[in-house]
């Protein structure tokens, strides 16, 4: 079962025991905004999904630097990620 966690502080402590970490753009509805992209982080664990999400996708980007050591794996899923993670 998939869950969100809403602080850095929670998912960094997932990363100990998360096999691989993903990195993917996606839009999320926000009322009275419409769509809106946003960076998803995923760690993905022997029985869950983790994920956090930030709107500021700089502020994700910098995130995924500073946790990529952290991750056994890092699997950037979008072509514009590439050379910024």
């Amino acid at each position: 079962m998939p869950a969100e966690l809403g602080s850095r502080d929670e998912f960094v402590a997932v990363l100990d025991r998360a096999v691989e970490c993903r990195a993917k753009l996606s839009w999320r509805r926000v009322p009275g905004q419409g769509r809106v992209k946003v960076l998803k982080i995923k760690a993905r664990t022997p029985r869950k999904l983790y994920t956090i999400v930030f709107n500021d996708i700089n502020e994700g980007i910098e995130f995924a630097k500073s946790i990529k050591d952290k991750c056994r794996k890092m699997n950037i899923l979008d072509k514009d990620l590439e050379g910024k993670i």
